[in-house]
């Protein structure tokens, strides 16, 4: 006897053994990774948006929770007793406003981040329970919030009380003076369990206060491949213009720097700028490393970071905003190509995986053609701003900063694949690589 069987898909859905590679169906959500997230939460933040940080499971949210604390100097502000209320939390609601003003305080005075914790509970309905509550109008106002009124300290007097303003207070400087200086770090995020197949399902969004947030899917693990050499050019095409990342190569011998060198490659050894700033200054060693970064971005080269068996500290050391800016050079974002346009990428045949969502509803599953999308990686170095920051006089072309299509960083390193975190991962945000690993011969 034949059976046929039929049954409906959960929403997070990611594919099957007959279905042949599996597609993640949120390929295009916006994503960060949990160890290079602080850079994405100061970008949203200073566009005037709160992050929404969907950790995806219960490992994923204590994962991300632990490194909001730790290396955000986070503040915990748990919203059950706004939602569950007093009967199953045990707690008052008055007694917990108070303790979100507090917690509050405390993350404003340092320059710290204030993480809302959803967790699995979804948000309270602000406006109604909180802020449009006249008991509470002087505790946790509307604004406490909203990323645009923590510019400059303002209203700030009317939430910190007077053990708040002394505890501020730094040597012949008043709490406000004080708090100036620290309040341009200051951060908001929300946490929660959910993932973005099921966020818009279990909180309920239009309740986040003045719609001031965007979704943020948080990644975590190292994301690896491991290849054959000979397939090196496609690996690095793929990881550029498919998943908007920097590659960072592991080669144990110097056939992937040789055969690179032939590519169209500006290189910038790394042992001999650790060499020139004990000799010369850092600063030296930025300028040599800005130079090359210019010229291959003049001339549309990928620029090659040759660490060999070193491990510099490129992110806290080399880096300079107006000289080696690292963050802005490794981050890469993907971007659909029309047709009329001609890249490195569609002349070798390679698709994206960034497209709209079924309805153009954020969280829903991408649409099932924008696998078949064309993609490009753009490095944000190549932005207006940042050119700005990094050329001179003489790099300009008719007093203009010009940046050539074809511009991507590579980074070699001759360390094995199993060493590459515990080597490279104070120096560089590995989050935002995808680890190439060549198969030894």
């Amino acid at each position: 006897a034949t059976y046929h069987m039929q049954g409906t898909r959960p929403d997070d859905f990611v594919g099957g053994d007959d279905e042949g590679e599996k597609v993640d169906p949120f390929a295009s959500f916006p994503s960060t990774h949990i160890d290079s997230m602080r850079d994405d939460i100061d970008g949203l933040w200073k566009s005037g948006k709160v992050p929404l940080l969907l950790a995806e499971g219960d490992e994923g949210y204590e994962a991300v929770k632990k490194k909001l604390t730790e290396a955000h100097d986070g503040e915990i502000l748990c919203v059950k007793p706004f939602v569950l209320g007093v009967i199953k939390t045990k707690i008052k609601f008055a007694d917990h406003v108070e303790t979100a003003r507090k917690t509050a305080v405390k993350a404003m005075s340092k320059g710290g981040t204030l993480v809302v914790d959803l967790s699995d509970v979804g948000t309270p309905d602000w406006k109604e329970k909180v802020f449009g509550v006249a008991d509470y109008k002087k505790t946790f106002p509307n604004w406490m919030l909203d990323p645009g009124s923590h510019r400059a300290v303002d209203k700030h007097g009317q939430v910190f009380r007077k053990e708040d303003k002394k505890a501020v207070e730094k040597d012949d400087k008043d709490w406000d003076e004080v708090l100036e200086t620290i309040i341009p770090n200051y951060r908001i995020v929300y946490l929660t369990t959910c993932g973005p197949g099921d966020y818009k399902k279990n909180i309920t969004t239009e309740y986040l206060p003045q719609s001031k947030w965007s979704a943020l899917r948080v990644k975590r693990g190292q994301n690896v491949k491991e290849i054959d050499l000979k397939s090196l050019a496609t690996a690095i095409d793929e990881c550029v213009h498919q998943q908007g990342l920097a590659p960072l190569i592991s080669d144990e011998t110097e056939n992937t720097d040789t055969f690179l060198a032939f590519q169209h490659t500006n290189v910038i050894e790394m042992k001999p700028m650790i060499m020139k700033k004990a000799s010369e200054g850092v600063e030296a060693a930025r300028e040599e490393m800005r130079k090359k970064l210019v010229l291959s971005l003049k001339q549309g080269n990928t620029l090659l970071l040759r660490l060999t068996d070193t491990a510099p500290d490129i992110l806290n050391i080399f880096s300079d905003e107006n000289t080696f800016p690292a963050n802005a050079l490794f981050s890469c974002r993907l971007e659909e190509v029309g047709d009329e346009e001609t890249t490195e990428q569609q002349e070798t045949g390679f698709g994206g995986v960034i497209g709209k969502t079924v309805g153009g509803v954020a969280g829903a599953a991408q649409d099932p053609n924008a696998a078949k999308a064309k993609t490009k990686g753009i490095f944000q170095i190549t932005d207006k701003d940042w050119l700005k920051k990094i050329y001179r006089e003489e790099d300009m072309e008719s007093g203009a900063c010009i940046a050539r299509p074809g511009f991507k960083v590579v980074v070699t390193t001759n360390y094995p694949l199993e060493k590459v975190k515990d080597r490279l991962g104070e120096g560089l945000p590995l989050g935002r690589f995808q680890t190439i690993s060549i198969k030894k011969q």
